[in-house]
């Protein structure tokens, strides 16, 4: 793989912002207002539930659409949102949950969030706070580190695994992204990973342009994923992305010049 300097990034980055904000139905400073918040996102002292919450939040998110745990984002908040109270929960309030149907009723996530909420417990009684947890490990900017961390979390914890381990750490402000599938294809496309099974080398390209263009990796991520997706994102004005899996709209697209798919395609 060809080393790529840092202006190629930031170019890539703002051309593919460009095609997003002239693609979306909302204003200009609407579009901004939606996006503002993921610049938010930084790694930063929280409290043992905010942590926990975002682990039930990714777990909820992995194999299901977006729109379906959205649609009761909410209520999972209200049922699970203290990981004291579902530390504590037994059979037959899990019964009560999946009967109640207000939540997504996957017996097994809710039995493994409540394993997880118990795990916090034991990290608390362990290192003080979960906070301290994630700080016993040596700077995560370091591959090497960051997976010491990723198998540490892997062994204590349920339905952090493969991916969402990586949309855990995305969202409690670590400098990854999540390689999803949508993340794995563009960057193959563009010529960035040697695959698409590559997810070292997304997380890689992935810090690349957030240091290119100053920005929090969380706001990366969340641009080329709606970019990207297939459902629509009305928070964000769209119908759906553009570098779609299937027929992506390349006729559409800002950075079609840097991509390698058509190339790719007439060789096939």
């Amino acid at each position: 793989m060809t080393t790529l300097k840092s202006a190629y990034y930031k170019t890539i980055f703002e051309k593919l912002k460009k095609t997003f904000f002239s693609q979306s139905d909302l204003t200009a400073s609407k579009l901004t207002n939606s996006l503002d918040s993921f610049k938010k996102i930084k790694k930063q002292k929280r409290e043992d539930n905010d942590y926990f919450w975002v682990m039930v939040y990714v777990t909820f998110y992995s194999g299901f659409k977006a729109k379906t745990v959205t649609d009761k984002i909410q209520e999972i908040e209200k049922i699970f949102g203290d990981y004291e109270k579902v530390a504590k929960y037994d059979e037959t309030k899990v019964q009560k949950i999946i009967d109640s149907k207000k939540v997504i009723g996957h017996r097994q996530k809710i039995n493994g969030i409540i394993h997880n909420a118990n795990q916090i417990k034991v990290i608390k009684n362990q290192f003080g706070t979960f906070d301290k947890y994630l700080n016993s490990f040596a700077d995560t900017d370091n591959d090497k580190n960051l997976f010491e961390l990723i198998k540490d979390l892997k062994k204590r914890f349920k339905y952090l695994g493969g991916i969402t381990v990586f949309h855990f750490l995305t969202d409690i402000g670590y400098n990854v992204l999540k390689p999803d599938r949508v993340l794995c294809r563009i960057f193959y496309r563009l010529g960035l990973v040697d695959s698409e099974e590559d997810l070292l080398g997304v997380i890689a390209a992935g810090r690349k342009f957030a240091s290119a263009t100053g920005l929090p990796i969380r706001y990366i991520d969340i641009i080329f994923v709606a970019y990207g997706q297939v459902d629509a994102k009305p928070e964000f004005g769209l119908k759906e992305g553009i570098c779609l899996s299937s027929n992506p709209k390349c006729e559409l697209c800002g950075i079609y010049k840097f991509c390698q798919f058509k190339k790719r395609k007439k060789l096939a």
